[in-house]
């Protein structure tokens, strides 16, 4: 029984599935107010709403846009819950001189160097995460849209994992200079079957070019047991299997 019980609290469950422009509550000017979660999840809110140095997303035909004209752009955070691994598909738009923050947890980044002739991710700000970028434990950047998977040592409270910049100062002007087009939130780690579905569904709905084949038809039933909505792209043929 206790074997059972463990095995039961491991199971991976979606804490939020966020798909652009889906679920996007924006202003008349187009500013991201929050973006809301299939099926009840949990929403994207700014994180830094309360100082005239920040600015809201806003919302291009990519998807979510931090990389604002006037005043750093505030990055966005879960309302609740924790999150112990999360999907991004993204699209870089990477500027010749400053740093682009994507994702930032209490102590780690992940962070775009596009200073180097090969752009890729700061290894030590992004110390003690796993990065994977279309599947591969990779820190390199392909310039085309993108999937990036990050793996937190522990699960991180909602509040303080940001998605789009840094938030700890305006003046660093960190934010993602580029598109977040879809967001996938677990609070425990799922295992490798279920993340190879992930990124199918991710490449193939947001047209991410590579070798993203799911496993098989129980992985797909099983990622949407966890909370995964698939929206209907795999045949049917293989739920019956």
């Amino acid at each position: 029984m206790c074997g059972l019980l463990a095995s039961f609290r491991a199971a991976a469950a979606v804490v939020s599935q966020c798909e652009c422009p889906e679920g996007i509550v924006a202003d008349g000017s187009g500013q991201v107010l929050g973006w809301d979660a299939l099926h009840g999840g949990t929403p994207l809110i700014p994180a830094v709403t309360n100082s005239a140095a920040w600015v809201l997303p806003v919302l291009e035909e990519g998807g979510v846009s931090f990389n604002v004209a006037s005043n750093p752009a505030s990055p966005l955070a879960f309302v609740s819950n924790a999150v112990a691994t999360v999907f991004l598909v993204v699209h870089p738009d990477l500027s010749p001189t400053n740093f682009a923050a994507l994702l930032e947890v209490p102590g780690a980044s992940v962070t775009a160097v596009p200073r180097v002739v090969q752009p890729s991710y700061d290894p030590e700000d992004a110390a003690g995460l796993s990065v994977r970028v279309n599947g591969e434990p990779s820190l390199a950047l392909p310039a085309a849209p993108h999937i990036v998977e990050v793996d937190f040592p522990q699960p991180v409270s909602g509040g303080e994992l940001c998605v789009g910049g840094e938030s700890a100062c305006a003046a660093w002007r960190q934010q993602w200079r580029g598109n977040v087009a879809g967001v996938i939130a677990f609070d425990t780690p799922p295992d490798e079957a279920v993340r190879r579905v992930v990124r199918s569904y991710l490449a193939r709905r947001h047209g991410i070019a590579g070798d993203f084949s799911p496993p098989g038809g129980g992985a797909v039933l099983k990622t949407m047991e966890q909370g995964v909505d698939l929206h209907g792209l795999f045949s049917t043929r293989l739920f019956l299997k």
